[in-house]
């Protein structure tokens, strides 16, 4: 199986956690649907389509969780006043009472993910080829549209599964997909954090989640599992 591998990076990200309230909150890592929407920028799908185009797509995440901090954002419940057709010199402009909330919004700071994309045949060397000549339809970007995204391409690799046995993985860890070795996750220190994200999204979206285990630094989590895949000198599992 062939696998573009790629940097997924930026200044800052923001992926809202679907049980946020109040305040923004934002998972660590590109959840499976943030990443199908990035494909479909990079391919030039339609908006909402890429879930159905994609759907049995392949995705990793690799590299340490980012530095966290919160600011102020501004949510606006009302739509700007409409532009007329023709603009003139004495043109005052129209004015719209708009009511506005300030939320505490979690932003993730200089993020820098390694992803591995394995799409469907169809797609899929069309999307390595733009993600390795910088050509995307879309500007990609890391969760909100204004927080602009760098993709980096790393090349195009061959997969190979490993056979069921304890693996070292580098990657965000699919619990229906592995068991932790707890004894010796402990024994080396291991930051571990178990965390659920959505991984599928209907067209009406109505998104499915999973459970995944995070390594806070990027290391290595041993799994018992008999999904790894060997990716140049990387061990991962797809979400």
């Amino acid at each position: 199986m062939k696998v573009a591998v790629f940097e997924y990076r930026g200044r800052f990200a923001h992926f809202l956690r679907a049980e946020a309230t109040a305040n923004a909150l934002t998972y660590p890592i590109p959840p499976r649907t943030v990443l199908l929407g990035l494909a479909g920028a990079v391919l030039g799908l339609r908006k909402d389509t890429a879930q159905e185009v994609l759907g049995n797509a392949h995705f990793a995440v690799a590299g340490a969780v980012p530095n966290r901090f919160w600011h102020k954002a501004n949510l606006r419940k009302n739509i700007p006043a409409a532009l007329g057709y023709r603009v003139k010199k004495s043109e005052k402009g129209t004015q719209k009472e708009e009511k506005n909330t300030r939320i505490p919004q979690e932003m993730l700071w200089n993020p820098s993910f390694k992803i591995f994309a394995a799409l469907p045949a169809s797609h899929h060397e069309e999307f390595g080829r733009r993600i390795a000549d910088r050509r995307w339809h879309f500007t990609p970007c890391l969760g909100l549209s204004e927080l602009l995204a760098d993709l980096n391409s790393l090349g195009d690799e061959e997969a190979k599964q490993l056979p069921k046995s304890v693996h070292e993985v580098n990657s965000a860890v699919s619990l229906a997909r592995a068991e932790l070795d707890a004894s010796t996750a402990y024994s080396k220190h291991l930051a571990i954090q178990k965390l659920r994200m959505p991984r599928d999204v209907s067209p009406n979206r109505v998104f499915s989640h999973a459970n995944y285990l995070l390594e806070r630094d990027g290391k290595p989590i041993p799994v018992n599992t008999e999904n790894a895949w060997q990716i140049g000198d990387d061990r991962i599992i797809f979400l």
